[in-house]
Formats: structure tokens, C-alpha cells, sequence
């Protein structure tokens, strides 16, 4: 490695608090000739260490929940106890978990709870055939709730030329394959697919919820009409938050406390899956929602470390009763946050999104339907009261910082949090900035400044550069190299589109823009820098970064195996990568085959 090049990767390690102790232990030997106690030996594979000298090596000693040794398989062979267990990586290659800044993780889960299935179902004759036979297992009146019409991650269906008839079903359609039912199919959550969001109900549903000609559209939901001006059963929705089950279809079965907890845990099951050790849900989390995860935490069944901030109810309470709220919150989420298991509650979180979606929303207070956290209207000068007060708790704040007419601007985001920061200091709480799309030098100025924290969502360039004009930013869009440059601390999100980060390592890199079929200039990163903000600098986020993040002695046992080197592999094949193997604090948590033990 030139030396320019390790002086400046060690220097942007020390900026993010990464080079105290984790870089000592990292830089530590592990000895050799003393006998090791171990209750784990992985040997013979590539081991990314992501260490302060980007060091490889080929095995690693577990003891409990740490590593205690990383050293060549002949040395710590010979060290370890006869009785210690031996798994032969056969070169597969181990590296530190992954580590999501912006999961939305329990909606993974939803997608398999929110009803019955149209993955596949590439045309209208599909869709009704699918509703058929559901109507088979049905009871005569029962609800038959359908999955948004196509399928994860980026194969919902948003136009009529996605089906093979070139139109979208109606209520006749649905009517002739369940008359006995009323039926529903879900609009797509906002962030899942492209507008506009097409759901579509039968007769029977329409009677049920009073949808008559008289009917009046809602705010940005258009109600398909037939020449006579009757409901054709097709709504056309452009809210990313959909309101379709606040107004025109609030009798729809909603998703219970049950179906929260069981979302978590498949949920957890998924991301396990995927190689993400920990994660951090930015946008806030429900009480609901906290509760949920809490519970399955204290069932063993939360595979993944999560923490999360408190989602504030603002546009459903006053501002005396928030202040209330607060003050109930911080002693478990003030500072660093409260933790037990694997979950940890920590800040809160404030936005100032649509106040006209949120104010729909607020009325069936607490229910959020897909959204896992509130919707939040407030305006600037409420942020910054509502900032300053969480700021004097010590509560660290989330909040969205990207420029996104006529709600959100950073500079209009910068200039409330410089507010705050005046009345109550907010550069020691590591507060969190998601969803960067651009900013100018003297911005990132400014967020360095402040002692922000930023998440930033690659896979944005995939699927959503045409509405949110990455197009026209080129290489200016999601500026991962400028912010490093910048030196604040940065991390990666997936976003839940999709929840693999590999798909977002990838994306950081090739920076492919799908609508457009182009990449978006270079990125100017090369992958080890890039696994370095997946898997090491997110732990900063839990004051954790001493402890994570890198294959050395002391540090945790997290970490992940896969078949193929991602520094080396095509590409391509990248975001295909699928662990074969996730370890958490010493604890196997997905395993998707190694080879027997020895």
C-alpha cells in the first residue's frame, strides 16, 4: 500500500474516533507458542480484518462473545485445546457484519403479513386467478386483503404496461373471481416503488367503505372513474406515505400489535440472512414499535442488535404534551441510550415532512400502517423549539437533512440546528443526519461543524434518480467521497430497496442509475473503503467504535462469512453476495451451510 494512501485512511479513522483503542487492539499480536482458550476456531479462510493496516489473515480464535486470537491456521492450531471446536472456512472469506444505518428492517417482515401475495402475477388474468383462489379459503364475507400488485424490491407494479393486457384490474375484474368477498389490494408503500400507486377494490369493498360516485378525491389520491362517473375500483395515489386506509378505505383489517411482533422477528430472521449484524433505525420507531422489539429481544429471537430512536408523535400532540413525552424518554434514551440484549433505545427523532399527509395521519393516532414511525408536520420554528428542548435531555436528535421542495432544504435543516445548538449544545449527543442527497462545500462545512453523524442511501441512484433528480446532480449526487473528505463521520443505509448492503456496497461503487441506464459519474471509492462504512464507522453511532468493526483480539465477534472475496470479486456479483454464515457476540445466528465441524 503507497504511504500516502495509509496515512490518509488512518487519518480519516482517527477523525471519526475510530483510532483509540480498536486500532491498539487491532495492531496487537496475538502471540504465539502460549497455549489459547478458545471455544471457537474458524481456520483456512480470507479474513478481511478491516484492521488500522488493512491486514488479511486466515484464521481467527473465539472465546464467549470476543476474539481472542487472529493468526495463520498452523499457529493457532497448534495453540488451541484439543476440545475446542475447529470449522474449516475452506477460503471462504469472513470480515466484520454488516451494519444498517436505515433499515426500516420490521417492514421486511409486513411484506409477508400485510396479505396475500401478487409476486409474479405479471397480468390481470394472474391477479384474479390469485384472488380466486384465496376466495377458496375464505369464509363468504371475509376481508381478502392482498401485497401491492407485483413484488420486492423493484418489480411493484406502477403503470399498465407493466401487466400483460396494458391496464390495471378493476372491480369487475375482481368481482367475477371473488363475489362473495370484498377485496383489497394494497397501494405500495411510497419508497418501495415509483409513483403513482395504483390499489384496487371490487364492488363489495366499495359498498362497505360508502365509495360512491358522490365520493370526493382525497389529498392526492385520484378515485378512476368510468364515463358515467361511477368508481372503476382503481385509486391512483402520488403520497409516499399512502393515505388511501386513513380516508377512503379506513375498514380495511389494519395490522395488529401480533402482526408487529411477528414482522420483527421474521424480519430479523431476514436481515440475519442478508449478513446485517446491527442496525440503526434513524427515522424513529413507535412505542408500538419499541415495545415489539423489545419483546422479541427478551424472547432470544432478535438476531440482529438494533438500536432505535423514539419517533415523536408531533403532529398528533401539542407541544406541552410532547415536552411530556421527553421528559418520559430520557432517562432510558438521553446520552448514549439504554440497552439490554440486543436492543437499545437511543434519541429522538424530528421531521417536518408534508403537514397535510400528517394531519390526515394524526386522526387515527397511534396507527401508522406501514410506517413503523409517526408522521411529522411541524414547522421550522416548532423544530427548533422541540430540538432545544430534547437537546437540554441530552437527547440526541435524528432528522432528515436533504434538499426536497417545498419541506425540506439542507441549509434550511442547518439553520435550525445551529438555532438549537446556540440554546443547547448538540455537538457531543453524535446527532444524526439521514438521507443526504448533495451538498455544497460550505455545507458540509457546516454538518462537520455540528458533530453530525450522516446516513446516506446509495440505492437512491438505482431506483428513484429520475423523481428526485440525481440525474441532473451527476457526480454530485449522494457525495460519499466529498463527505469522507469533509471528515465526518458517514455510514450507509439500505433503506429496506433492497435490505441487502451488499446491494448498497455495490451501489456506492458502480453508482448505476436504473431508470436512467447510467452510472452517475465515478465514485471515487475503492471497496475497502466502502466495506469500511458498511461494517466499522456505523458503530460510532453507538459509541461503540472501540469495541466493533474490526477482526482483532478484544474486539466483538461479529462478523460474517460469504463465498466469494467482495474485494475482489466481478463487480457485479457483488450485490448477489448471500452469507453463508452470521455470528453475533460469539453466537451463530445464521447458517446457511458451512462445512461440518472437525
Amino acid at each position: 500500500m503507497q504511504v500516502n494512501e495509509l496515512l490518509r485512511r488512518l487519518g480519516r479513522l482517527v477523525r471519526w474516533n475510530t483510532g483509540t483503542a480498536s486500532l491498539r487492539r487491532a495492531c496487537v499480536s496475538s502471540g504465539t507458542g502460549s497455549t489459547l482458550r478458545a471455544d471457537l476456531l474458524l481456520s483456512n479462510g480470507n479474513i478481511i480484518t478491516l484492521d488500522s493496516v488493512s491486514s488479511t489473515s486466515e484464521a481467527v480464535a473465539v472465546r464467549g462473545s470476543k476474539i481472542v486470537a487472529v493468526g495463520k491456521t498452523a499457529d493457532l492450531e497448534a495453540r488451541v485445546a484439543p476440545d475446542t471446536r475447529r470449522i474449516n472456512l475452506q477460503g471462504r472469506t469472513l470480515l466484520p457484519g454488516f451494519f444498517d444505518t436505515h433499515p426500516h428492517m420490521d417492514r421486511e417482515g409486513l411484506k409477508t403479513l400485510g396479505g396475500e401475495s401478487l409476486t409474479g402475477a405479471n397480468s390481470v388474468s394472474a391477479i384474479a386467478d390469485r384472488v380466486a383462489e384465496a376466495a377458496t379459503r375464505a369464509k363468504p364475507g371475509e376481508w381478502l386483503v392482498f401485497m401491492p400488485m407485483g413484488g420486492p424490491p423493484f418489480d411493484y407494479v406502477n403503470n399498465p404496461s407493466m401487466l400483460k393486457e396494458g391496464r390495471f384490474p378493476n372491480r369487475y375484474d375482481l368481482d367475477e373471481a371473488a363475489p362473495d368477498n370484498p377485496v383489497f389490494i394494497r397501494g405500495v408503500w411510497g419508497w418501495w416503488s415509483r409513483p403513482p400507486f395504483p390499489a384496487v377494490a371490487n364492488s363489495e369493498a366499495l359498498r362497505r367503505c360508502d365509495i360512491t360516485a358522490a365520493s370526493e378525491d382525497p389529498y392526492n389520491i385520484k378515485i378512476v372513474r368510468d364515463p358515467g362517473g361511477l368508481p372503476t375500483g382503481l385509486f391512483l395515489e402520488t403520497n409516499r406515505t399512502s393515505l388511501l386506509e386513513y380516508t377512503l378505505f379506513r375498514n380495511v383489517p389494519r395490522f395488529t400489535y401480533e402482526d408487529r411482533l411477528e414482522s420483527v422477528r421474521r424480519s430479523s430472521e431476514i436481515y440475519s440472512s442478508l449478513g446485517t449484524t446491527s442496525a440503526y433505525e434513524a427515522h424513529g420507531l413507535t412505542p408500538e414499535l419499541l415495545r415489539a422489539y423489545r419483546e422479541i429481544d427478551e424472547r432470544g429471537e432478535l438476531s440482529v442488535r438494533m438500536s432505535a430512536a423514539v419517533s415523536l408523535p408531533s403532529s398528533s400532540m401539542n407541544r406541552s404534551r410532547l415536552i411530556d413525552v421527553l421528559d418520559q424518554w430520557a432517562p432510558a434514551a438521553g446520552g448514549r441510550g439504554m440497552a439490554s440484549g440486543n436492543f437499545r433505545v437511543s434519541g429522538v427523532t424530528l421531521d417536518h415532512t408534508d403537514p397535510k399527509t400528517a394531519a390526515i395521519i394524526a386522526r387515527d393516532y397511534p396507527y401508522v400502517q406501514w410506517a413503523g414511525n409517526f408522521d411529522q408536520g411541524i414547522t421550522s420554528s416548532e423544530f427548533v423549539e422541540l430540538g432545544i428542548e430534547a437537546a437540554q435531555r441530552k437527547l440526541r436528535l435524528n432528522f432528515l437533512i436533504a434538499t426536497h421542495p417545498p419541506y425540506h432544504s439542507v441549509d434550511g435543516t442547518l439553520d435550525m440546528l445551529e438555532e438549537i445548538d446556540k440554546q443547547a449544545p448538540i455537538r457531543d449527543l453524535r446527532c444524526v443526519g439521514f438521507h443526504l442527497i448533495n451538498a455544497s462545500a460550505q455545507q458540509l462545512r457546516r454538518i462537520r461543524d455540528l458533530g453530525l453523524i450522516i446516513t446516506m442511501t446509495p440505492s437512491f441512484i438505482y431506483s428513484h434518480a429520475d423523481e428526485l433528480h440525481l440525474g441532473k446532480l451527476g457526480r454530485d449526487a449522494c457525495p460519499i467521497r466529498e463527505v469522507l473528505d469533509a471528515g465526518i463521520p458517514l455510514t450507509l443505509g439500505t433503506d429496506n430497496v433492497p435490505p441487502s448492503m451488499f446491494f448498497t456496497a455495490w451501489e456506492a461503487l458502480v453508482r448505476w442509475d436504473e431508470t436512467g441506464q447510467q452510472h452517475l459519474g465515478d465514485s471515487r471509492l475503492d471497496r475497502e473503503e466502502v466495506l469500511r462504512l458498511c461494517c466499522q464507522s456505523p458503530h460510532y453511532i453507538n459509541w461503540e467504535e472501540d469495541d466493533r468493526g474490526v477482526i482483532a483480539p478484544g474486539m466483538a465477534a461479529e462478523f460474517v462469512v460469504v463465498d466469494a472475496d467482495p474485494l475482489t470479486c466481478d463487480i457485479d456479483l457483488l450485490p448477489q453476495l448471500a452469507p453463508v454464515w452470521t455470528m453475533i457476540d460469539g453466537s451463530i445466528v445464521h447458517d446457511a451451510g458451512l462445512p461440518a465441524e472437525t
